[in-house]
């Protein structure tokens, strides 16, 4: 369901906000910073890790959602590419060779993303754990 990673973005965010030291941001106000200076200096660069972990988790989600766009979607032509490996099903069975293939190629993208943020993905996942 769309909504589902909203509410793990919130307890992600959460975690990793409530590990931020005060005394960073006490003597960021004495150095003459704004409140949005230290959000947008301080606060949101730090939180980039934690934001490619939420990133990777939720483009996974929605690439491999099933059971929503079957819902929603009933033109072939709009069908998710989850939905289009049911093509593969037919009266006679399942043909396993075309659709692993298919299914390799539609993973390889979330293969190919993971591979290019697993550094901020794994430091994202580690620093916002529950203490």
């Amino acid at each position: 369901f769309p909504w589902f990673f909203s509410a793990f973005a919130i307890f992600l965010f959460r975690q990793h906000f409530r590990t931020y030291p005060q005394e960073i941001i006490n003597a960021a106000r004495i150095d003459g910073f704004t409140e949005i200076e230290i959000v947008l200096r301080l606060i949101v660069p730090s939180a980039l890790p934690a934001i490619a972990a939420f990133s990777v988790f939720s483009v996974t989600a929605h690439w491999n959602d099933l059971y929503w766009p079957l819902i929603v979607v009933n033109v072939t032509e709009k069908m998710t590419a989850p939905l289009g490996l049911l093509n593969f099903q037919s009266a006679e069975g399942v043909s396993y060779g075309p659709l692993m293939a298919a299914a390799t190629i539609i993973t390889s993208p979330l293969v190919c993303v993971f591979l290019l943020a697993r550094r901020y993905f794994v430091e994202g996942v580690t620093m916002t754990g529950v203490k």
